[in-house]
């Protein structure tokens, strides 16, 4: 029997830097998962996981105004690929992406609503919101209600489509994961959380695949593509530039036999 897989989101979290030797201008924000966690054990990937309950809820509607389904399903259509069966999951793809970049990053896309008043004061935010995050990882607060609290708006705009990855078939843990790219705010650091997660790192694409290379910096497949696909881009601007236009592919990698091990076919190569 075939395992359903779960609908899940991941953000490639970004930020200027230094040219290195491998010529890339920016870096991206890496986390390690644990040695016991149930999937992706003791490697290195960018901040995601699964949609919840909460972020299906209506409510998240509010949340992200003026940004709304019909916004969320256009931008996981419009260049290709499966979109979701519905503009309901498609908007909460976007808010599973804010949500887990925040638990496993510590970084908010939001921004304040201008007819809101806080029930706080301003400079006891950054307490609030880090008390907040404990909250939304461990599932007694959802990020809507976090926005409303603090007068925030929830900023899907800010997420840039880039990929759609289903886990192999054979697989007992299955996902339906979208990528999407997004640029450090100004203001904000990204901190791993010690929950999820048991490091985190900024590094750049090709530093990544050098230390993959020397078995030093574990990745999975996925992950590993996608510092592929997007080492050839050399700043920050043409990364942003490359996402934005880039098609859409959806991709399913197959299997090697019983091994499970997972491999890219050669048809979907340098296109997805």
């Amino acid at each position: 029997m075939v395992a359903e897989p779960r609908l899940a989101s991941t953000v490639i979290l970004v930020r200027e830097a230094a040219a290195t030797s491998g010529g890339q201008a920016y870096q991206v924000f890496m986390v390690r998962r644990p040695v016991r966690s149930e999937f992706a054990a003791d490697v290195y990937v960018f901040p995601g996981g699964t949609v919840r309950s909460d972020d299906l809820d209506p409510a998240v509607g509010a949340a992200c105004a003026p940004f709304g389904p019909d916004d969320a399903l256009r931008r996981l259509a419009e260049r290709g690929g499966a979109p979701p069966a519905s503009d309901h999951e498609a908007l909460a793809l976007h808010v599973a992406a804010l949500r887990e970049l925040y638990e496993e990053a510590g970084v908010l896309l939001a921004e304040p609503r201008p007819e809101a008043a806080p029930s706080f004061r301003p400079g006891d935010r950054a307490e609030r919101l880090a008390l907040g995050r404990l909250g939304v990882q461990a599932g007694h607060l959802s990020l809507a209600a976090l926005a409303r609290n603090e007068g925030l708006r929830l900023a899907c705009e800010q997420l840039i489509y880039f990929s759609h990855w289903v886990t192999p078939r054979p697989y007992p843990r299955r996902y339906d994961t979208r990528f999407f790219v997004a640029t450090l705010p100004a203001g904000q650091q990204a901190l791993h959380c010690d929950i999820e997660t048991v490091a985190g790192v900024w590094v750049t694409p090709s530093e990544a695949l050098e230390g993959y290379g020397r078995g030093d910096f574990p990745l999975v497949l996925v992950t590993q593509r996608h510092l592929e696909r997007i080492a050839g881009q050399r700043t920050l601007d043409d990364l942003l530039r490359f996402a934005r236009s880039k098609p859409i592919v959806s991709v399913q990698p197959e299997v090697y036999d019983d091994s499970l091990e997972p491999f890219l076919p050669q048809e979907l190569e340098g296109c997805w």
